[in-house]
């Protein structure tokens, strides 16, 4: 990275935020700054592995407390659901551990009318480091949650929010989640049919802003210089004929998909390493140009570990050091 994209992050209004209140102890709903920070996670399938080791760091690091709201979609609300259930460090592992076994993944349960991802597995899944308490933990936090997912009949994303059940909880979370074809059937929620919110908002910014944030830090799963790009000419095609069978509108979502999300990471991208004055802001953190890429449905759990260590590593760069010490920050650039 370019030493002035490095000098221009280290300044950057969402870091000096974070140094600020994770220095005071702030804490949520007890605020004097009149900021609303939030924690947007992208997801990704098993790319999710990525955040996970984002948030397993912050975490480690003390700084979920300096967070107002959490936004995620797919695997970015499920790592987000870790993060304020106080699991976070255990998320890693989990990517390499369980869901890197065929009782999560498995493409030939397709042949048989079963979903080739069972996410319920991820919320059922229970060790000595991530219990089942974790859901009402993420629940009672004072920490906003907000998961997105897209409703089937408008073919629109919809935030969900003030979750105050288990159920409830876990409703949102297979919804924001199910993978087109792979994942299921939609999930319904009072009447109406829900699926991946990647599919919208593989990087769920907008929400956090409509959510009122003031200042937001981004964890993409990308590398740098990795565009978002399409699977297989097959794949691809399965996936357009069960969005058409669902609501043909899904199929313009489906299409766009690629060029929004580049649209987003480059005006994140340039919020990072150029804040506005007024705001909101915006700063964005990403693996470096060169890192391996995780694919949707990896399963090496060699592959997946490298990936969260090197996020880990990441974010500890980037937002290290004991309370009250100048933030090291690398923006994406």
């Amino acid at each position: 990275m370019a030493d002035s994209a490095a000098m221009a992050a280290s300044t950057h209004p969402v870091a000096e935020v974070l140094r600020r209140r994770r220095a005071e102890g702030s804490l949520p709903r007890a605020r004097r700054d009149g900021h609303r920070v939030a924690l947007v996670i992208e997801g990704g399938g098993m790319r999710g592995v990525v955040s996970a080791g984002m948030t397993a760091a912050i975490e480690r690091l003390g700084l979920t407390d300096c967070f107002d709201v959490v936004v995620g979609s797919s695997a970015g609300a499920l790592n987000g659901a870790g993060l304020l259930g106080g699991v976070a460090a255990s998320g890693p592992g989990v990517y390499c551990g369980p869901l890197a076994s065929r009782r999560f993944i498995n493409p030939l349960r397709l042949l048989v009318g079963r979903p080739a991802l069972d996410v319920r597995y991820v919320l059922d899944h229970a060790s000595s480091n991530l219990d089942p308490n974790r859901h009402d933990r993420t629940i009672e936090s004072l920490i906003d949650f907000a998961c997105v997912a897209v409703d089937v009949e408008t073919a629109q994303p919809r935030t969900f929010s003030g979750m105050r059940t288990k159920d409830e909880l876990w409703a949102v979370l297979l919804a924001s989640a199910r993978m087109p074809l792979i994942g299921g059937a939609p999930v319904r929620i009072d009447g109406r049919r829900y699926i991946d919110g990647a599919l919208a908002a593989g990087i769920p910014l907008p929400a956090a802003l409509e959510q009122g944030a003031t200042h937001v830090l981004v964890l993409q799963t990308r590398p740098y210089g990795v565009p978002r790009s399409t699977g297989s000419r097959v794949g691809d095609v399965l996936i357009e004929r069960h969005l058409q069978r669902l609501n043909p509108a899904l199929l313009d979502l489906w299409r766009e998909r690629i060029p929004s999300y580049e649209r987003l990471v480059d005006d994140i991208r340039r919020r990072s390493l150029h804040p506005e004055a007024e705001g909101p802001h915006v700063l964005g953190l990403r693996p470096p140009e060169g890192t391996p890429v995780v694919r949707q449905i990896e399963r090496r759990p060699a592959v997946l570990a490298e990936a969260s260590e090197a996020a880990e590593r990441l974010v500890e760069d980037a937002l290290g050091g004991p309370p009250g010490e100048e933030l090291r920050v690398q923006a994406t650039g």
